[in-house]
């Protein structure tokens, strides 16, 4: 597994499939993988955070990410991005829904799963340690778990997000918990493609139905959802100059 790099940056070549959110639906996950063509170097892969922690009844987070990263040390097309739901690990910081740890929780299932904690759970942050936050592509999509913080003024706090290795910065935790509308609008996410070179920016984490366009930013829910489960595959040769194009590369995995 390389060392820690937190932004991946795609060619203008090939396709490109993004999915979010899984929190431990492992029939959703598989069938996002059948989607992809592993062979071919040029069909890239994102799923863009919070692959574990799951509100259901039965929690496949633990196979789900054994998965993911045995592929994510074979495929170099396979790019997994954190969420704050694996950077709660990093950060040994409990997380809550309603009144349940999911951290715990999770804690618990590799436990019940594995016989033992560690050595699996250190194993498993190390990973998380070396997925990246970022990815770019050259026909100008920029996709983040959350996002983007308004503590980022100008390309060198960007800058600093990519090539420093703290996860406990202001930075970092914007672009993992931020919510449209509350922590950021528009202009804000408008601002912040501008000052990084893309034209439209697509994230998970906020539940919507499918999706929702905020702007210039596309908020994908891909299965956990208000209703529907929404994914893009996208030509990455073909420009993205705005949100009516990105919007065309949408599709739902069940029609």
């Amino acid at each position: 597994m390389d060392d820690n790099t937190r932004l991946t940056e795609l060619p203008s070549r090939g396709r490109l499939l993004v999915f979010t959110d899984l929190h431990g639906n492992l029939e959703d996950y598989r069938k996002y993988l059948e989607k992809w063509d592993s062979g071919d170097s040029d069909c890239h892969i994102v799923i863009d955070g919070d692959f574990i922690h799951s509100i259901y009844k039965e929690d496949c987070s633990v196979e789900i990410l054994d998965d993911i990263i045995d592929k994510f040390k074979m495929h170099d097309n396979f790019h997994p991005i954190l969420g704050n739901h694996e950077w709660s690990h990093i950060a040994n910081a409990n997380l809550f829904r309603g009144t349940v740890n999911q951290k715990k929780d999770f804690e618990n299932l590799i436990v019940e799963k594995k016989s033992s904690l560690e050595p699996y759970l250190s194993n498993y942050i190390n990973f998380f340690k070396a997925i990246p936050l970022f990815v770019k592509t050259e026909n100008g999509i920029f996709i983040s778990h959350t996002g983007p913080s308004r503590e980022i003024e100008n390309y060198e706090d960007f800058e600093f997000i990519v090539e420093d290795d703290d996860y406990y910065n202001e930075f970092v935790f914007s672009v993992l918990w931020a919510r449209p509308e509350k922590d950021y609008n528009e202009e804000d996410v408008s601002y912040f493609l501008k000052l990084i070179e893309s034209n439209v920016m697509v994230v998970g984490h906020t539940v919507v139905d499918g999706y929702e366009a905020f702007g210039n930013q596309l908020i994908l829910s891909s299965s956990f959802s208000r209703g529907r489960k929404c994914y893009l595959d996208i030509d990455l040769s073909r420009p993205i100059e705005n949100m009516d194009e990105l919007l065309k590369c949408l599709k739902c995995l069940d029609d």
